[in-house]
């Protein structure tokens, strides 16, 4: 018998349908894939499994019996968890804090020894190594997901939904983190395990269910899968043919389009490095400076030491404005913070750098026929769907609003020096694939590219160097010869 079963699920939001009479059968001791484009409805599917969404219509079964979840309460006490993708711990609380916070099982009289001991068993019982008196906010990415992991399974689940759980690990902690999943599975609990990464979904998952437009696309074992399979169905094109990576140029270490010399700064420690008409990639776990390193080299963050040279001209001085003007651009780390403003139009979006400038302006006055004229063709260049122009930014899919940003950095003018950073965050296959191949041709026609990502395969795919980012140190890795293991050891502050 399932464990869990969702029957006919239905939901929407305003005019949009996010699930279309969906219905999914998660087995006890298996791991279950769930796949699907930006919008795709999964995220949707698993906040109304774990209470924190209402379905419009439709049933949940939990071992067999018809049950009501209004809250994440509710879904505890039927024994499903959740882990998010972004950590709801509080920092400056210990481990064993953290696990009891909100469990009133305990009693008003806490005996902490004696949960510390049981705390320890169940890390044991997966495999995992913590330390109950440790405080949150000074354990790694990975050991604060275990705490996640740890919290939910005190409390006695038999289903545990992982939400992207690999986005921001480095190799080895990803691999523990399947340690953990694998000893879940042997002890007969379920797994519902959302991502991106396809190859990782096939090493783990015994089933993959695929949404599409929010409705189920396909269901089976991940036997019968494949990447190029799995891409195929979530959007709807023949993903056979992978993105080949051009040669790199041929420019000698003299002809460095972009140099950083000694620079420091806050979050910063002496780096430095050369770029050629190349893709230079540099790998880390977020938090290790790659922020602040872009901010640097852009002109958002002042320098205490060290210089940037951009095609041999010190820019250190430069205000932002000033380093866009002599061909920098820029694809930020968060498009909906950083890179666009939600409630204007795309073509709004599209001037911002250049509103100021000709054609889009004379005389101070803007000149909206030619705003309107770039942003259609842009639209139909980089394939950004839309109803309309002048709808809010903030309406369009994750994808296409990273499209813009694409249009604007790259179609507007083409720029020698490109810093892109986590470029292809939270995308899906399809669109992930045409951001790489945008980078890719920019690339090709002679520009360099700092590509600034926590994810290590998109490093690995694109660049064509890879340095490593760790508490503000970079580290030249000798890649290709260098492979994931030894990056993931850098990634780690394992140099030896």
């Amino acid at each position: 018998m399932p464990s869990v079963e969702l029957h006919h699920i239905s939901k929407s939001f305003a005019s949009v349908r996010a699930l279309n009479d969906v219905s999914l059968s998660i087995a006890p001791g298996t791991v279950h894939g769930l796949l699907g484009e930006n919008g795709a409805g999964k995220t949707t599917l698993m906040n109304i499994l774990y209470g924190m969404v209402q379905r419009d219509s439709g049933e949940i079964r939990s071992a067999g019996r018809p049950v009501d979840i209004n809250s994440p309460r509710d879904a505890i006490a039927h024994g499903i968890g959740m882990v998010h993708q972004h950590f709801m711990l509080a920092g400056a609380m210990s481990v064993l804090e953290n696990v009891l916070l909100g469990d009133r099982r305990e009693g008003f009289l806490l005996d902490r020894r004696s949960a510390a001991d049981r705390l320890m068993k169940l890390a044991r019982d997966l495999n995992v190594d913590i330390d109950p008196s440790a405080r949150v906010e000074q354990l790694s990415v990975g050991q604060q997901q275990r705490v996640e992991i740890l919290k939910a399974l005190w409390r006695d689940v038999s289903l545990l939904i992982l939400d992207e759980p690999t986005a921001v690990l480095t190799p080895q902690e990803t691999e523990q983190l399947f340690v953990a999943v694998r000893k879940l599975r042997e002890q007969g609990k379920s797994v519902v395990f959302i991502s991106h990464k396809l190859r990782e979904v096939l090493s783990i998952c015994d089933r993959l269910s695929v949404l599409r437009a929010g409705r189920v696309a396909w269901e089976g074992s991940s036997n019968d899968a494949s990447e190029e399979k799995l891409a195929s169905i979530m959007v709807g094109e023949d993903f056979s043919a992978t993105t080949a990576k051009p040669p790199a140029g041929s420019a000698s270490a003299d002809a460095a389009v972009l140099r950083a010399v000694n620079i420091s700064a806050p979050g910063l420690n002496s780096i430095s490095f050369d770029l050629r008409d190349e893709i230079l990639g540099i790998a880390g776990v977020d938090g290790n400076g790659q922020q602040e390193l872009a901010e640097a080299i852009i002109g958002i963050r002042t320098l205490n030491n060290g210089q940037i040279l951009l095609h041999d001209r010190d820019i250190s001085t430069l205000d932002a404005p000033d380093r866009f003007k002599l061909g920098l651009a820029h694809i930020p780390n968060d498009r909906k913070r950083e890179g666009l403003i939600g409630s204007m139009g795309i073509g709004e979006n599209l001037v911002l750098k250049q509103h100021d400038s000709p054609p889009f302006s004379k005389n101070s006055i803007m000149r909206w026929n030619r705003v309107r004229e770039s942003a259609k063709s842009l639209v139909e260049q980089f394939d950004i769907r839309t109803t309309s122009l002048d709808s809010p930014i903030s309406t369009l899919s994750g994808g296409n609003q990273q499209k813009v940003v694409l249009a604007r950095e790259l179609g507007l003018s083409q720029p020698k020096v490109l810093i892109a950073m986590n470029p292809s965050r939270g995308l899906d296959v399809g669109a992930t694939r045409f951001v790489h191949e945008q980078l890719l041709a920019h690339r090709a026609r002679g520009a360099g590219i700092v590509l600034i990502s926590s994810e290590l395969d998109e490093v690995l795919q694109l660049s064509d160097r890879v340095g490593v980012l760790y508490r503000g140190q970079l580290t030249m890795s000798e890649f290709p010869r260098d492979g994931v293991e030894k990056i993931g050891r850098l990634m780690a502050g394992l140099t030896d």
